[in-house]
């Protein structure tokens, strides 16, 4: 008996002014009946070609099938099928796939109900009200609460994961068997990432349907899958079951994707130093608050309280990671550090001086200090401009050099990140995604600053690329004794680079100390529901990954209490009468929990 789904000699090529490019050459790939499979490499591998190819959305030309490859599905090949059977039998109905950017898939004109009405209508042939109570049912089914109020808001209304639960609501519409999932978790804080994980599988039970997972992370396969394949250049280099070329890799390419997945412990490099260093920045009871209105002629005033009191300092060398889930402040925190944003009220200062109300021409000196590089380089730097303008746009707004010289200190700092002086005079869309943010760090260094900002540093980039951008941005701190902010939803990152962590929750830190000490034991239930959702090469399933039940409530309306008090397994009837205070516990650790300065005042007894 054939297996469900068979690849067997599948060649794929694209034909461009240069000549004809192979990038795709797989022999043999088979997926049995209700099975989770992956697909794992690195970004250029050929996954997403795959795909697409699979769903025929390749247009030919430029795209070039060779006529004796076999796509079997169900014992039809469909690469000998018309365009308009895979349109009106299979694309949809059939087979459907989960893009890994739902802001892109989504049309933003349209709100989220209108588009899932619209495929179940062409799809099924359904009135629009039958239509619009499946789509009602749908979203329901992915868990989606409110299912009624998030039919009537656009795509921007809505958060990462609501967007992706949104998207595989579309995906099952129209009863969908098989289901390609192209780097479904990408881009969503790591609780997201479980919570999209576990609906997935609940509804591969629940339906039966096949999942066939792309992705460039060996830790997300592990989780999810029954067997994984290892592409390469548009090759498989091994397969087999998921377990087995996590324990035992056969080929060179899979050790460097297991290995380039950072572990959770912090490189020798970012250990927190003996002595006490100088103090560079101090934060006090910083609070940024964004005023809403109700109507335009009412005097009645909403605010979003996105920072709400946070107050910490910082050592010349940490290496400070924020962490939290969407929505938590993190982001607003740093616009206003960077005085992007003012605040509402507190004081920050950086290296003993109060950044709080500059003047513009005050800031524009200060920032020759704090510089930021963005999380993602394909917006961050403009596609008009050469590299030696975008790097050395910092040196001609603060120094006058002339042009030699000018040329000169840009072809310094792109060879500073291990990129060829020649890319001077290139456009960025010449650059790989992980040379392209190589080519922001240098931006972000050419005025000698000292305090960086790293925001998702690596979001957009795969493990490999990854990989070589941490131990790039680990040789830099070293060299040059630079301070960092780093922002990620990858704990793991958060943990490798880290010397401290500050753990945030609805506008506040609810627990700050050393990274070894927050990932080794957490304290703060909420610190500890983060650490226990990361997906590891030793785990053996979904179960073993922790998931926060419920959603972040409204920064407009914040719980009274404690702040997790709504979503926390510990929650006693003190947590929801008064907030508790952020204290230092005995390991020298701040925590706001209850609990904590229970055990705080027991252990002082």
């Amino acid at each position: 008996m054939s297996a469900y789904f068979t690849i067997k000699n599948l060649k794929v090529g694209f034909k461009d002014i240069d000549g004809e490019k192979n990038v795709l050459d797989i022999e043999s790939l088979s997926i049995e009946r209700g099975e989770v499979y992956g697909i794992v490499g690195e970004s250029g591998s050929g996954k997403t070609v795959l795909a697409r190819t699979i769903l025929r959305l390749l247009p030919s030309p430029p795209c070039l099938i060779d006529p004796m490859s076999e796509i079997i599905f169900d014992e039809e090949n469909l690469l000998q099928c018309s365009e308009r059977y895979i349109r009106n039998k299979i694309r949809g109905r059939r087979i459907a796939t989960i893009f890994q950017d739902p802001m892109s898939t989504l049309n933003p004109v349209f709100t989220a109900g209108q588009q899932i009405t619209d495929v179940i209508k062409a799809c099924r042939g359904l009135g629009r009200k039958t239509a619009e109570a499946e789509a009602k049912e749908m979203l329901e089914r992915v868990r989606m609460p409110d299912a009624a109020r998030i039919m009537k808001k656009y795509p921007h209304e809505l958060s990462g994961g609501q967007r992706q639960r949104v998207i595989i609501a579309m995906a099952l519409s129209c009863g969908a068997e098989f289901l390609i999932a192209d780097e479904p978790t990408r881009n969503l804080d790591v609780t997201i990432q479980t919570g999209i994980l576990r609906i997935i599988e609940e509804l591969r039970r629940e339906l039966g349907i096949t999942v066939l997972y792309l992705a460039n992370n060996m830790g997300l396969v592990s989780v999810t899958c029954d067997h994984a394949a290892v592409l390469h250049n548009g090759t498989i280099l091994e397969s087999g079951t998921a377990r087995e070329i996590i324990s035992s890799p056969k080929t060179e390419y899979t050790k460097t994707l297991l290995n380039s997945l950072p572990e959770i412990t912090k490189a020798d490099e970012l250990k927190a130093a003996d002595e006490p260093a100088k103090e560079i920045l101090w934060v006090s009871d910083l609070k940024k608050h964004f005023e809403l209105r109700s109507g335009f002629f009412s005097g009645k005033r909403n605010y979003i309280r996105a920072v709400d009191g946070v107050s910490f300092t910082m050592n010349q060398g940490d290496t400070l990671g924020i962490v939290g889930e969407s929505g938590c402040g993190k982001t607003t925190l740093i616009n206003v550090l960077l005085n992007l944003d003012k605040p509402t009220s507190g004081k920050f200062m950086f290296n003993g001086r109060d950044l709080t109300n500059l003047s513009k021409s005050e800031m524009r000196e200060a920032r020759r200090d704090i510089q930021v590089v963005f999380q993602d380089p394909f917006w961050s730097l403009d596609p008009r401009m050469l590299i030696r303008d975008i790097v050395g746009e910092p040196l001609k707004t603060h120094m006058k050099l002339d042009s030699e010289a000018y040329v000169k200190k840009v072809s310094e700092l792109l060879e500073l990140v291990d990129l060829p002086a020649s890319a001077v005079y290139s456009f960025p869309h010449e650059f790989s995604g992980g040379q392209r943010q190589r080519i922001a760090i240098a931006r972000a260094l050419a005025l000698e600053a000292k305090f960086i900002v790293l925001d998702e540093p690596t979001s957009s980039i795969d493990v490999v690329s990854q990989a070589h951008i941490l131990k790039l941005l680990i040789d830099l701190k070293s060299k040059y004794d630079l301070t960092y902010v780093i922002i990620s939803h990858d704990l793991s990152v958060i943990s490798f680079m880290s010397t401290h962590i500050a753990v945030m929750y609805l506008g506040v830190i609810v627990e700050y100390g050393e990274s070894e000490l927050l990932f080794n034991n957490p304290q703060h239930p909420y610190t500890k529901a983060l650490m226990g959702a990361i997906p590891r090469l030793d785990m053996n399933g979904l179960d073993e990954l922790n998931v926060i039940e419920g959603n972040v409530p409204s920064a407009i309306d914040i719980p009274k209490g404690c702040r997790f008090h709504t979503r926390c397994p510990e929650a006693k009837p003190e947590c929801n009468e008064r907030e508790p205070e952020l204290i230092q516990a005995a390991d020298g650790r701040y925590v706001a929990c209850h609990f904590q300065l229970a055990k705080s005042k027991k252990g002082e007894e």
